[in-house]
């Protein structure tokens, strides 16, 4: 999945004094390279904290956040299930009423639904055919089909499984000014699709690459994109596209979206597989159609053809695309995590003393709520003042607890919740925005994790330094984390797009994780704020 994410105790009554003293070498707290330039010199504070699961919200799934989308079901015993369906509007690449000839009909429509795959690794298969002397071995100037097998990179979950992938109309008009939250427990959609497969396909762990060119030649006579390909039906788009050629209905896009095809829905017949992830700017919409020929045949006509042939395309660009588009896309996610680990830690989630285990899912909604202990923070800023003491960095280390075995995620992602004049706030750290922060390479905040990293890093060091040396106040507040990370800009793939700490990859990020929390049994790996600090 890496091609395709940019993804993120003791009680407070027992412990009013400050945390335990230790070298930063300390291996008990497993200090590591983790973060750019390395640790803070001097020494640490290990700072109570109080991690809870917090119930789960709903999740904004437009244009807002998806730079990517998603389809699909995938269903294990410690989160449940989640399954997802994406709508999306397309346009006509060429707008405006349209003469398709005499006798106009449609040969084919086809759709390619777009995957990430290796491009780098060797392809599972390559075959090539000729096709101008079939069975036989060709020379330089012989057309042949190269057909490439590839790996699919952009599924999560049971990925050896096949499923059927369903293509259906909407009824909805999506407007591109309204707000498309996912309810996540399924019980309503403020979309609705029609029943009527318009075309179905199996799909797997490979996709393949069509191409017919001319053995020796620098230029293909025919290729096909990459992806997922499902036949659509000819009768459906001979009603909506041809018939309506010069109707009015194909004279403008507002129209078209509205009175011609409103849009399509893809979703999985299966409850169990696995979820796609895909970038629906890439999407790939082709209507082949024939006509009677406008010129009679001559006598002298020797490769005359009765039909001609030619093609009517359709684009699904959106505001993520580097040339802007304006189609809606919405994706609605559904879970079902009753009676699991996961649910059961939602439910009877400790405000108070905080949890053993923290569970985070993307497209759950699930996330995390931590507190400070105010005592040990009003502590250290007395030694701020008195002591000389400086303070050098502060991070939260979350644990993977490694006896659940899920696919580690990359990233997970926090902001400040907290009170201001009586208004609750949502809010991007200080480190996030006034430390440098180049994703995937040098970020301050929320480092990438792979390899055999085993904990994640919230850096908070701007933000405790604002409270211990300028005297800022944050009431009420907590940290939200969950599973992610912020949407990037389209210009800089390495910098984020918004200052709203909901505009995150979350609504298309499939994967979970259990952390150990403050009450974790595991005394090593309790969740805890660590406080790097020198003395003047």
């Amino acid at each position: 999945m890496k091609n395709f994410l940019n993804i993120l105790s003791v009680s407070v009554a027992t412990m009013i004094g400050m945390g335990a003293l230790v070298s930063c070498e300390d291996e008990a707290i497993g200090l590591g390279n983790n973060v750019i330039g390395g640790e803070a010199e001097g020494n640490v504070k290990l700072l109570d904290v109080i991690a809870y699961n917090s119930a789960t919200d709903t999740i904004r799934s437009d244009r807002f956040v998806l730079q990517n989308a998603t389809f699909g079901a995938y269903n294990e015993p410690v989160f449940g299930s989640t399954s997802s369906k994406f709508y999306g509007q397309f346009r006509p690449d060429a707008i405006g009423n349209k003469d398709f000839g005499t006798e106009p009909d449609v040969d084919s429509v086809n759709l390619y639904i777009p995957v990430y795959y290796s491009t780098t690794k060797t392809p599972i298969s390559k075959d090539t055919i000729n096709l101008t002397n079939p069975g036989k071995k060709s020379i330089d100037t012989d057309t042949i089909m190269i057909t490439t097998k590839y790996a699919v990179d952009s599924l999560y979950g049971n990925k050896d499984l096949n499923m059927t992938l369903r293509v259906r109309d909407i009824n909805t008009i999506l407007y591109r000014d309204t707000q498309y939250f996912s309810q996540l427990n399924g019980d309503s959609s403020p979309i609705s699709a029609n029943t009527t497969d318009l075309g179905t396909a199996t799909i797997g762990n490979s996709v393949t690459s069509k191409v017919i060119k001319v053995k020796t030649g620098t230029s293909d006579i025919y290729s096909e994109p990459v992806g997922y390909k499902v036949l659509l039906s000819k009768g459906y788009f001979n009603d909506k596209i041809i018939k309506n050629g010069n109707t009015g209905l194909l004279a403008d896009h507002a129209t078209f979206i509205r009175e011609a095809i409103k849009g399509f829905e893809f979703s999985v017949a299966e409850d169990n597989g696995f979820i796609v992830n895909f970038n629906p700017n890439n999407i790939n919409l082709k209507m082949y159609y024939s006509y009677k020929n406008p010129t009679a045949k001559q006598p002298t006509d020797k490769d005359y053809k009765e039909r001609l042939s030619s093609l009517y395309s359709f684009g699904f660009t959106n505001q993520w695309n580097a040339t802007a588009g304006s189609n809606v896309l919405v994706n609605q996610i559904k879970n079902d995590f009753t009676g699991t680990p996961y649910g059961n830690a939602v439910a009877a989630g400790n405000k108070t003393e905080g949890d053993a285990r923290l569970y985070l899912s993307g497209m759950s909604g699930s996330n995390v709520k931590i507190k400070f202990n105010q005592a040990q923070i009003d502590a250290l800023k007395n030694d701020v003042k008195s002591k000389g003491v400086v303070l050098t960095g502060a991070k939260l280390k979350f644990f993977i607890d490694e006896t659940v075995s899920f696919p580690k995620p990359p990233y997970i992602v926090a902001w400040n919740n907290y009170t201001k004049d009586g208004k609750v706030l949502n809010e991007l750290y200080a480190d996030v925005l006034e430390f440098y922060n180049a994703y995937p390479t040098s970020v301050h905040f929320n480092p990438i994790v792979k390899g055999s990293t085993n904990f994640y890093t919230i850096d908070i060091t701007k933000h405790l330094k604002s409270m211990l040396e300028k005297g800022n106040a944050f009431e009420n507040q907590e940290m939200v984390v969950t599973m992610g990370n912020f949407v990037m800009s389209v210009t800089d793939a390495t910098t984020i797009n918004s200052t709203n700490p909901y505009q995150n990859n979350r609504a298309y990020n499939p994967y979970r994780i259990v952390l150990h929390g403050n009450k974790s049994e595991v005394d090593a790996k309790k969740l805890k704020l660590l406080v790097y600090y020198a003395s003047k």
